[in-house]
């Protein structure tokens, strides 16, 4: 059976979608806004949560946002509670990143179907999202959030950077030491990057020694800054059986009616230049 988080400032709805859930047998916890509720599924690890949009300390279309930005909670099944006729309510959950929706006031056993459907599905999305090495999004997951980051910047404005980080001469690590010790290096490193990254930020491992970073509301300069933390980060950190290890990162910001694969370009042609002039460096791509 699922653990399920019930969100609601409403004492009543609350009371009623918990008691409907553990009918199902279910684990049912409840939490009246969307700051405790945060907490909460940081804490306790719910596969399903119902998240009304409107609270008072919270909306749930920011709980759902910031739920998703956070390696440990990011695959959670997101059921929004909309009112009825409340369709920009719907379709900015969903952009935010919620997977289905119910109107209220809702059919006990609609709740109940989507429950089932979530439960299915939540296992399956964890291991489908994370690497398995590091517990970093993968370049699925990676695929993804750059595709609801950009829908949001376009719908709803603001910016949006990326910085793309390569470890400097990892493969003779890997030689040297062998992979168990490199693999040693990738997991730190995973560490590092979840230190210095806020709630909102979306760390990933693009694949081998390579990592992307999205950084959504920052723009070049604030790019720069974040990445030039974990450079620094990287370069004093004490690793396991090796002397040192350092790293080169490129930045973008995004543009007006870019494509992911564009901004992903602009940022890789940035971090070869960081490699081909030094390493251990950042650098912003310039026009």
């Amino acid at each position: 059976m699922a653990k399920v988080l019930v969100v609601d400032d409403d004492p009543l709805a609350r009371e009623v979608a918990t008691k409907l859930i553990r009918l199902e047998g279910h684990e049912v916890w409840e939490a009246d806004g969307g700051k405790p509720a945060i907490k909460m599924a940081t804490e306790i690890g719910p596969q399903i949560l119902i998240l009304d949009v409107r609270m008072p300390d919270m909306d749930g279309l920011e709980v759902c946002q910031q739920l998703r930005a956070d390696v440990k909670t990011a695959a959670i099944y997101v059921i929004i509670l909309s009112a009825k006729d409340k369709t920009f309510e719907k379709v900015m959950g969903l952009d935010m990143g919620a997977d289905a929706y119910l109107t209220k006031p809702y059919e006990a056993d609609e709740l109940k179907a989507h429950v089932r459907v979530a439960e299915r599905t939540s296992m399956d999305r964890h291991l489908a999202m994370h690497d398995a090495l590091t517990g970093l999004f993968n370049r699925r997951a990676f695929d993804e959030l750059l595709a609801r980051e950009l829908a949001s910047c376009a719908r709803y404005g603001g910016t949006l950077s990326l910085v793309t980080i390569d470890l400097d001469f990892f493969k003779n690590v890997n030689d040297t030491f062998g992979h168990e010790v490199g693999d040693s290096v990738l997991r730190d490193l995973s560490n590092i990057l979840r230190k210095v990254s806020r709630p909102s930020d979306l760390p990933c491992r693009w694949g081998g020694e390579e990592f992307s970073w999205l950084l959504p509301k920052t723009d070049a300069d604030g790019g720069r800054q974040a990445a030039e933390r974990l450079r620094r980060e990287i370069e004093n950190f004490d690793f396991a059986k090796i002397d040192g290890q350092t790293a080169s990162m490129g930045v973008a910001e995004i543009r007006p009616d870019e494509t992911g694969e564009a901004l992903c370009r602009r940022a890789d042609l940035a971090l070869y230049e960081a490699k081909e002039t030094g390493r251990n460096k950042v650098v912003v791509f310039k026009d």
